[in-house]
């Protein structure tokens, strides 16, 4: 085996094809590390980064029951064998060939993304990693109550944090969205939820322009306004893309959404991101020779983070 020999051997057997003509490294998230093999296989490599917030384990098993539940259902990619042995955790996958989804093929093609997301979300069944979905961003609250203590930074550095608000005040702008989400009780019905709607994680294949959705390793049962506030949030969508997507996501659901409801989601989504940019800022500062998947860089990072929050009136424009 002469074809990057080096990026399988530490890959349990059990999960590569007898035969074996290629294999290559590709870009994936923050907390994984992706191998094609033969060009149709793909081999996700679940590491150990964030045991605090998001324990590996958890991670390995929401995808892998999520696909094993989905495997009759051609939005999710088929899931070829798994391995885990308490310390190391693998999926091997078909590999999707396509492009992402853009925000021009989203206005032509609406209406197949919605089905595909309805398809998802006809399913009812529980799996052993099913969580809260609100309980990320209380694991991402008590990181940023001791960010200094656990990232520490340069004077420069500290001024440019010392700019976003006190944890008491996001503390209290959660508690009491939730509170509020609680009170107009809109029972809708639990769902399997996707949990991470950006468009990266939406392939859409060239020969069909089928729809597959990859990375579901924060799906869940869940209220499907989650997925809609995720997806309108994080892709930044246009107030008249958003009213339309909205409209026609009802319709195929079958029931309305709550105005109400949806902004305080999208609250919520836009709080959790802005936490995730923060911390990322932060460990990026500790470490400042990491480049992440994506190439952001810390100050763009903190840009992100203080759009955020700016847009949830937690901290004024500059």
């Amino acid at each position: 085996m002469n074809h990057n020999a080096e990026l399988l051997e530490q890959v349990p057997p059990i999960l590569l094809p007898k035969k074996i003509t290629s294999a290559r490294l590709i870009t994936g998230g923050l907390n994984n590390r992706n191998i094609i093999i033969n060009e149709s296989w793909l081999v996700k490599e679940y590491l150990i980064k964030d045991e605090a917030n998001d324990p590996v384990y958890l991670r390995f098993l929401r995808e892998k029951d999520s696909l094993l539940l989905l495997k009759n259902d051609h939005h999710a990619p088929q899931l070829l064998k798994y391995y885990d042995d308490g310390i190391k955790f693998y999926i091997t996958r078909e590999w999707v060939e396509g492009n992402t989804l853009t925000h021009d093929y989203l206005q032509t093609n609406m209406e197949s993304l919605i089905n595909a997301i309805m398809s998802i979300q006809s399913i009812t069944e529980s799996t052993s990693g099913d969580f809260h979905y609100y309980d990320v961003i209380k694991r991402y609250l008590l990181e940023y109550k001791g960010i200094r203590r656990h990232y520490p930074t340069s004077p420069p550095t500290d001024r440019k944090f010392s700019l976003f608000p006190p944890y008491e005040r996001i503390d209290r702008f959660f508690n009491d969205h939730i509170t509020q989400l609680q009170k107009i009780n809109s029972v809708n019905p639990l769902v399997r939820i996707h949990g991470d709607l950006v468009f990266s994680n939406i392939i859409v294949t060239p020969e069909s322009s089928k729809i597959v959705f990859i990375d579901w390793e924060y799906s869940t049962l869940a209220d499907p306004c989650i997925d809609l506030a995720y997806f309108i949030t994080q892709n930044q969508l246009s107030q008249e893309i958003q009213r339309i997507f909205t409209k026609k996501f009802e319709e195929k659901l079958g029931f309305q959404i709550i105005p109400r409801v949806l902004e305080l989601t999208c609250d919520l989504m836009n709080l959790m991101s802005g936490l995730w940019y923060i911390i990322q800022a932060a460990r990026f500062q500790t470490a400042p020779h990491l480049v992440s998947e994506e190439n952001t860089s810390f100050n763009e990072y903190i840009a992100l983070a203080q759009d955020r929050f700016r847009a949830l009136q937690l901290i004024e424009s500059l």
